[in-house]
């Protein structure tokens, strides 16, 4: 790797770090603005809305990742046109094929920072953010770090994730007769029906007066007063998950029959957008080289939002669709970025 190399790497990363940082500071000022409302509730103050939306700033890091490498590096590689810095690179012999493998390089090094937030760092952020949230609001959902624990009349549950509002994980149901632990009720999988909680398969130990019996049955219904909306702020966001956590749920969800689709698209898209983060920066040099033949560096740098908001609006109609429609997960995550590298090959090969 040429000096040159090292240079236009540098500059990318600076260029799409510099990108992410005012679109994070942009999302920080509008959703703080969303949750003033809420402002003054409870223990709800302005230094738990502060810490809340500032951990969900690194979820929307990595949501932001593609678009804000894609504004950043244009920006960065147009004052390198703007300095006449490309022209010189082209009259000493570099080409642009080999420009484009410097940002290339660059963009691999951003799609792995992508992954590293979306796997390690924004799963955990968003949970903290909910129990943070949840507290605040003296909610009755304790979700820590090993699971949460909630009270339904006589009985103390505790699950390890809640699927959805009506679907938890991994339950333990202790029933209390005054003072006194009269059963304990293990099950893999906890459903709300028809005003209860119905555990199954439920494992059941019988606390008597001078035996302990363990039965076995196929389903065991308990309490009834806590209801899904309590544990709406335990409920797992299939795209908050990191990608080892989306794997084993959807395993999960296929071996009881649920509906895995949610979590396999959101597994895709995980995949995806380290991808798109590359694309984008691929796009860059073609946009960059055309301007300056053409267009002044404003107006393609204006083009290059347009195209990351096109990619953003374009992933989100294909992935809702997906849904809707029955497309395969693979099909709904990836076809704007294929689309888009595409799009990024063929105006490469009309830069000269």
């Amino acid at each position: 790797m040429s000096r040159l190399d090292r240079y236009i790497m540098a500059t990318v990363l600076s260029g799409a770090l510099a990108g992410l940082f005012i679109l994070l500071c942009l999302n920080f000022v509008f959703e703080f603005i969303d949750e003033a409302g809420d402002i003054g509730q409870a223990d709800y103050g302005l230094g738990t809305a502060l810490l809340y939306v500032s951990l969900q700033m690194v979820h929307r890091a990595y949501e932001a990742f593609p678009m804000a490498t894609l504004i950043g590096a244009l920006v960065s590689l147009g004052a390198l046109a703007a300095r006449s810095e490309l022209v010189v690179m082209r009259a000493v012999g570099m080409s642009v094929a080999q420009i484009a493998r410097s940002v290339v390089y660059a963009g691999l090094l951003l799609a792995l920072l992508a992954a590293a937030i979306g796997e390690w760092f924004a799963p955990p952020a968003v949970r903290l953010a909910q129990a943070v949230q949840a507290e605040a609001f003296g909610r009755s959902v304790d979700a820590g770090g090993g699971g949460f624990w909630v009270r339904d009349g006589d009985y103390f549950l505790h699950g390890e994730r809640a699927l959805r509002s009506d679907v938890i994980e991994g339950v333990v149901a202790y029933e209390l007769a005054g003072n006194r632990l009269a059963r304990v009720i293990a099950a893999p999988l906890a459903e709300y029906t028809a005003g209860r909680w119905v555990l199954s398969p439920a494992t059941i130990t019988a606390f008597l007066d001078d035996q302990v019996m363990v039965s076995e049955q196929a389903s065991a219904a308990i309490g009834g007063e806590l209801n899904p909306d309590m544990l709406e702020v335990v409920v797992v966001d299939a795209a908050t998950l990191a990608v080892t956590e989306l794997l084993r749920y959807i395993r999960y969800l296929e071996v009881n029959e649920l509906d895995s689709e949610e979590y396999r698209l959101a597994f895709w898209v995980k995949l995806s957008t380290p991808l798109a983060t590359i694309v984008m920066l691929l796009l860059t040099v073609p946009l960059v080289f055309g301007s300056q033949r053409s267009a002044g560096v404003g107006q393609k740098i204006f083009l290059g939002v347009i195209i990351g908001l096109s990619f953003f609006l374009l992933n989100r109609f294909l992935n809702n669709a997906g849904v809707i429609y029955g497309l395969p997960a693979p099909v709904s995550a990836l076809s704007p970025t294929i689309l888009f590298f595409i799009i990024a090959l063929i105006a490469m090969r009309r830069v000269r």
